[in-house]
């Protein structure tokens, strides 16, 4: 299964709630396996396709750019989860 990556900014005003959405999910679904990257402490993990935080990853392709609802979020793994297999 590919991880969620979501990459994260000490500028971003949103990202707070990024955390709070991101331990929702990992209740929610524990097994899923989700990275928090935190541009200002590694930028050499900064994919050329991320331009701004949050941002969602799956893989190379970004499912949101900014915080989705979390319902949405459940169902692009869940998706996601179900195509990867």
């Amino acid at each position: 299964m590919l991880p969620l990556r979501v990459y994260v900014s000490a500028t971003c005003t949103v990202c707070k709630y990024t955390y709070e959405l991101i331990e929702r999910l990992r209740t929610i679904r524990p097994d899923y396996p989700v990275e928090v990257i935190d541009l200002d402490q590694d930028s050499s993990k900064r994919p050329a396709f991320v331009f701004g935080t949050p941002t969602y990853v799956v893989g190379e392709t970004v499912i949101a750019l900014g915080n989705p609802e979390l319902s949405t979020l459940l169902a692009w793994l869940d998706h996601i989860a179900r195509v990867s297999i």
